[in-house]
């Protein structure tokens, strides 16, 4: 049995638009340096990568650190020996103005405030009256529970007719908190009222500067030139 023939169809279209230039091949040696020019970003992205968490775990070395507090052009009466060397005597004693164990604190204990500046004195006479008076170095006096704008404060005034010094007479100001001002500091320490006490009256003065202390030994008398004594020194 015969098949009968098929007609043509239409005409196959070329897949290629017309007017289309075929684009050549790349030649092999572009595509290598493509391939290589991909495998070096990857790399230096995963090694960014990997870094990013480390750059957190980076310790930043601290600052230098400060030196030394120690007091500058030292200026005491004349006829007084400073004490300058701590010669430990035993435990700390209360009110005698010294740093007996000499760890750098003055009557530690003894319910006095302390700080990285303080400054305190102490006499037996307990019918004198002996004044401690510090400025700080814009001028500004210490006074009792009203710090100076450096935070110099005086927390003992003796003698007390409240009591509060319990027979002790000692005096005491300290830095309530941060760093001391820079500048110049002046100590007076006075004889205020001599009353029923046998002049001279001996006082001691100890100043505590950092983690040093210093202490001298003053004699008072109701008299122009003897009755107020002056230290000062540069911070």
């Amino acid at each position: 049995m015969q098949h009968p023939m098929r007609s043509p169809g239409p005409p196959r279209r070329d897949r290629r638009a017309r007017g289309a230039v075929p684009r050549p091949p790349a030649p092999r040696g572009l595509l290598a340096r493509l391939a290589v020019a991909r495998a070096a970003l990857g790399g230096a992205l995963r090694a960014a990568l990997v870094a990013l968490p480390l750059a957190g775990c980076i310790e930043v070395p601290p600052p230098p650190p400060r030196p030394p507090l120690e007091p500058k052009d030292l200026r005491v009466p004349e006829g007084v020996g400073l004490e300058m060397a701590c010669t430990p005597t035993g435990v700390e004693l209360c009110f005698d103005a010294r740093d007996n164990n000499c760890n750098g604190v003055i009557d530690e204990g003894c319910g006095l405030h302390t700080g990285i500046l303080q400054f305190t004195i102490a006499w037996e006479e307990a019918d004198a009256d002996v004044d401690l008076n510090v400025y700080d170095p814009s001028g500004e006096l210490a006074r009792v529970g009203e710090p100076t704008a450096s935070g110099l404060m005086k927390d003992r005034d003796c003698p007390r007719v409240s009591g509060e010094c319990q027979e002790q007479n000692v005096e005491n100001v300290f830095l309530t908190e941060g760093e001391p001002a820079r500048g110049r500091y002046r100590v007076v320490v006075r004889l205020d009222k001599l009353n029923d006490a046998t002049a001279p009256i001996r006082v001691r003065l100890s100043a505590r500067v950092g983690q040093r202390s210093y202490s001298m030994a003053l004699d008072l008398s109701p008299s122009a030139a003897s009755e107020e004594k002056s230290v000062e020194f540069t911070l």
